[in-house]
């Protein structure tokens, strides 16, 4: 006999009773999903009311592990690592919430303080203000941090791509115009501390061995930086700035000082030697073309150097070496007048840079210095700063 017909109508019927067990389960589960997550909410807010902060730890990331998504979840958690000093676990919690929680901005403006003053690692201070500011481009806070970590740490390109940008959003800090000025002057006497004390969070990081070994070689100081494996160094010393060009050959602050010394010393074969070492963003660095415009003008170069100088211009109009340096290749050109003025400018230049450098806080600066740099501004043709500027003054009155 076939019984075939008879177990395939069984087929119909075991459906049902699997469809219906879901109709039932997943709301089952759904509900029960939810108890649990209030549970924990409430539980976790009241140890915290509590002051039992390894408890509401506890719960706090068992609310996390049920609901990761959850803001509260996340904030709460935080606050239980951040009341007992796990600055590390904190920064990571408050790096959790979703881009479109409406606590998101003042969130990471909490990691980015905790991330630099307590943490005191500048890369993911970095990559939190980049994504405050693909939120919001305007946050000035964030342009700020990045402005004074991109300074500290020489990186004179980003810096100033960074102030250009707040400038354009009207969104820069005050003292971003005074970085601006001295962005080819770039020294802090508490940068070697400061940069040492960031190389302990990412030891291998070049861009900080690099500034390092730039502040030491640089400093006239006496006194000992103890460097993080114990060893002591003093200002002067070059061990450092040498032993990286050996390691970053193609390093762009490497390489400046390197060949700022040689053209001081009229070594002009290594000059040559070291400016064929830069890398393709050397093009858009205003010293390089400086450089290579005193090496031309050293090799009786008149046209190529004024071209070099004129293009290092065009990235800094600010950088008053160049502007001497051309001065005096116009003069040997018997353009007189041109020279003059160019000169006339470079000079002024220079006695403000040595006004700015001595400031004690740029982020002090008053309305007066503000009008200064205005119409150095103006002389220099940065018609970009010149109207920000004003708009700041004009508000202000």
């Amino acid at each position: 006999m076939d019984h075939k017909p008879k177990s395939s109508s069984r087929i119909p019927t075991l459906l049902l009773v699997l469809v219906f067990m879901g109709v039932l389960f997943f709301p089952a589960s759904a509900w029960w999903n939810h108890y649990q997550t209030e549970r924990l909410k409430k539980k976790s807010q009241e140890l915290l009311k509590s002051e039992k902060w390894g408890a509401a730890e506890t719960t706090a990331r068992k609310w996390t592990d049920r609901a990761p998504n959850n803001s509260d979840a996340w904030l709460t958690l935080a606050e239980a690592y951040r009341k007992q000093n796990k600055f590390a676990e904190t920064a990571n919690a408050l790096g959790r919430l979703s881009n479109s929680d409406p606590r998101i901005l003042k969130t990471l403006a909490l990691r980015t303080d905790l991330l630099l003053s307590e943490l005191h690692d500048p890369i993911k201070t970095i990559e939190t203000c980049n994504r405050i500011l693909k939120i919001d481009p305007k946050v000035d806070r964030a342009r700020q941090r990045l402005i004074y970590i991109y300074s500290m740490m020489l990186l004179r390109l980003k810096m100033v791509d960074q102030i250009r940008e707040a400038i354009k959003l009207n969104c820069e800090p005050p003292e971003a115009y005074v970085y601006l000025l001295l962005s080819d002057s770039l020294n802090f006497s508490n940068g070697p501390p400061l940069i040492n004390s960031w190389l302990k969070n990412d030891p291998n990081n070049e861009d900080l061995q690099v500034a390092l070994a730039i502040y030491i070689a640089r400093s006239s100081s006496d006194q000992s930086l103890q460097m993080n494996d114990s060893n002591f160094i003093s200002g002067g010393d070059l061990s450092l700035i040498n032993e990286c060009l050996k390691k970053y050959p193609h390093n762009r602050e490497v390489l400046a000082y390197f060949i700022k010394n040689a053209l001081e010393k009229g070594n002009l074969d290594h000059v040559a030697e070291l400016l064929e070492s830069a890398p393709e963003d050397a093009e858009q660095d205003s010293r390089f073309w400086r450089f290579k415009g005193r090496y031309l003008a050293l090799k009786n170069q008149l046209n190529p150097a004024e071209d070099s100088f004129s293009q290092a211009l065009k990235l800094n109009p600010y950088d008053w070496r160049t502007r001497l340096g051309l001065a005096e290749i116009l003069r040997r050109k018997g353009k007189l007048t041109e020279a003059k003025k160019m000169a006339q400018i470079g000079n002024q230049g220079k006695t403000f840079s040595k006004q700015l450098i001595q400031l004690k806080n740029p982020n002090s600066i008053d309305r007066e210095l503000l009008e200064k740099i205005e119409q150095y501004a103006q002389e220099c043709g940065d018609l970009n700063v010149v109207t920000a500027i004003q708009n700041r003054l004009s508000k202000s009155r």
